[in-house]
């Protein structure tokens, strides 16, 4: 069977795919392009083995060390299992860096989903090279970091999108990565992805009124998926300091969109929930300092949406300015 191999950098940590199918291949391209290896690296690469499958593989002889309604964990050792019931199963080695993955047709066709699995394949291999991971949206405004943090719906997305339209730089769609920075704060990294949105969303912006050439839209799903250097070539920015933490909610009835603070404590509760997996105890401790240091370098705030999306960005601004 041919295989392709694709390598890529991220933050100085070498990742090399190999794919057995060149749709996987594909995929992985059009993710992982704005992060091209460079020149050679001394780091040993995390490599990742991926092969497509028509039905799961077999669920491990082991009782699972943590269980949610996509994946379940199950460990021996620094042998991982990421179980995932209908989309496939990896076998992670912790100390060799390795993945060997096993991924249906059907998580090909499925929105998100391929997304998905590759970051929970890299999160343990990346934390113990020093790469955190936040389920947030992540922009650099006038230099600075803001993440947007909430569940699906919540509205991260599309006021993400209107921060790009209105000049700011891409971190990440979903996943940012924390790390500890040179003078000891925290830094947010970038991480690989695609914009998604509804299509009667994307009138709301001009710069994507072009996008449906370019988009795709996966097994049926509402939204349209597509890559944001597609629309703004030199968007993507490597890392930034923390600028501010929101947390968005629409808020229906609302005439204009406002921040209300949020205690330190309160937020950190809320990255908690968002980033760390309870099954990985040696990591939980940096992992947690370094959701502390982001607090404590980051005011947090909840944003409550109302219609007035051009007005957002400079509250935004506004709020950075304000926090100096």
């Amino acid at each position: 069977m041919t295989s392709t191999r694709l390598r890529f950098a991220l933050h100085g940590v070498p990742i090399e795919f190999t794919a057995t199918d060149p749709r996987i291949a594909g995929r992985l391209r059009r993710l992982w392009a704005p992060f091209p290896a460079g020149r050679t690296s001394m780091t040993p690469p995390i490599r990742v083995h991926l092969t497509a499958v028509a039905t799961t593989p077999p669920a491990p002889d082991l009782p699972p060390v943590s269980e949610g309604p996509v994946v379940v964990y199950h460990r021996q050792g620094s042998q991982v299992i990421a179980y995932f019931r209908r989309w496939g199963r990896y076998d992670i080695d912790l100390e060799a860096g390795t993945v060997e993955g096993h991924m249906t047709e059907a998580c090909l066709l499925a929105y998100g989903v391929f997304e998905d699995m590759i970051i929970i394949a890299l999160a343990p291999l990346l934390r113990r090279r020093g790469l955190y991971t936040v389920h947030a949206f992540a922009a650099a405004v006038a230099g600075r970091a803001v993440l947007l943090v909430g569940d699906i719906g919540a509205g991260k997305t599309t006021t993400g999108i209107n921060l790009l339209c209105h000049g700011s730089k891409l971190l990440a769609n979903d996943s940012p990565l924390l790390r500890a920075g040179p003078e000891g704060g925290v830094e947010v990294c970038a991480y690989p992805g695609l914009l998604s949105t509804y299509p009667d969303a994307i009138g709301w912006f001009a710069p994507l009124h072009d996008v449906f050439d370019r988009a795709e839209r996966l097994d049926g799903s509402a939204k349209l998926s597509f890559a944001a250097d597609d629309i703004w070539p030199d968007v993507w920015q490597a890392a930034a300091t923390p600028g501010v933490l929101l947390f968005p909610q629409v808020a229906p009835g609302l005439a204009a969109s406002a921040l209300k603070p949020l205690a330190p404590f309160a937020a950190l509760q809320r990255l908690v929930g968002q980033s760390i997996e309870n099954w990985d105890e040696a990591t939980i401790p940096t992992h947690l300092r370094l959701l502390r240091m982001l607090v404590d370098q980051a005011p947090a705030y909840e944003l409550h949406l109302a219609p007035d999306l051009d007005r957002i960005p400079a509250l935004i601004l506004q709020t950075l300015a304000a926090e100096g």
